[in-house]
């Protein structure tokens, strides 16, 4: 189950995301979890404080925070009304860094924010500078919400890897989170939940180096039979989300999962993309891995990210 206390909804503009707080606020029901709304307005300077005949750089603060509060009222009003608490909060500097700070100073468990305003015009283009920031530092689960889609959820993906070189099959604990969440979040929305998994035969190169005189169909043979192992192993890791939801349909697609991915995402119309962000083990600020980095950079829906537990974040409070 995909445990939820404290949800951080960051908001850029909330006129335009209605659509997005009213999900995040029955969520919050459902989960009797509180929200959190956190502005983020650029520094101001004492300069701008003069063009604008300001009296003082506090005095500016101090009107563009009391417009950022009154501008989330009706959040609050809302959410009071549904038994729900929340708190609104206005900070001063970069998105991702306050927001990744205020994850940390909170213990936050699922940040929720609409995708940059910068890139709502580019096509083919979901993510934009602060989304990128905040899927490479968040340290808990980040869902950035497309702009301009339907935030009503119809079919959701988890996308996952699993391991056929251990000599018995194991549960990865990151992969659970993800079906967890996905399950979750499928099942709220009643939503139809696909998974996914890219596959490749790594070997077969090596063993037509080593042995030049295969068929066609010895090696097709091989590739079934790793395909075979793929798929045991993937629905051992699946098995209890396969009970829960037994209509689920899942995809172990040969290639590479930098293409077969967004692939998939385009040709089933997928609105939400629940996938894990690896990083390089050992390094104090985990980086996002190169495959989730190619995925992301190509698929047009939204994604709800998941960091392993081990991940360290490069950001300090």
């Amino acid at each position: 189950m995909f445990e939820v206390n404290r949800i951080l909804l960051v908001s850029q503009n909330p006129a335009e995301e209605q659509s997005l707080f009213d999900w995040t606020l029955a969520l919050a029901k459902r989960k009797q979890a509180s929200i959190k709304c956190l502005r983020v307005l650029p520094t101001t300077s004492s300069s701008v404080s003069i063009l604008l005949d300001d009296v003082s750089v506090t005095g500016l603060v101090n009107k563009q925070t009391q417009h950022a509060l009154e501008s989330m009222q009706a959040w609050s009003d809302h959410a009071s009304e549904q038994g729900v608490e929340l708190e609104t909060q206005v900070e001063f500097g970069k998105l991702f860094y306050k927001t990744v700070q205020q994850v940390l100073k909170d213990h936050v468990d699922l940040v929720v924010k609409q995708t940059d305003e910068e890139i709502k015009n580019l096509a083919h283009h979901v993510f934009g500078s602060q989304d990128m920031h905040l899927l490479r530092k968040c340290p808990c689960p980040l869902l950035l919400h497309k702009q301009a889609s339907p935030i009503i959820l119809n079919k959701v993906m988890a996308s996952i890897d699993v391991d056929i070189e251990s000599e018995t099959l194991k549960i990865d604990p990151l992969n659970q989170v993800i079906l967890s969440v996905a399950q979750d979040v499928a099942q709220a929305d009643n939503a139809f939940l696909h998974i996914a998994h890219a596959w490749q035969a790594d070997a077969e190169n090596l063993v037509r180096y080593w042995n030049s005189d295969l068929s066609d169909e010895d090696m097709l043979s091989f590739s079934e039979k790793v395909r075979q192992q793929h798929l045991s192993a993937l629905e051992y890791e699946i098995r209890t989300v396969r009970d829960a939801m037994p209509a689920l349909q899942v995809h172990a697609a040969k290639g590479d999962a930098k293409e077969v991915i967004p692939q998939l995402v385009a040709n089933l119309g997928i609105d939400l993309l629940v996938m894990g962000t690896l990083g390089r083990v050992g390094l104090p600020g985990l980086v996002i891995g190169n495959t989730a980095e190619s995925i992301l950079e190509q698929v047009e829906c939204s994604v709800l990210a998941i960091k392993p537990t081990d991940f360290v974040t490069p950001i300090s409070v």
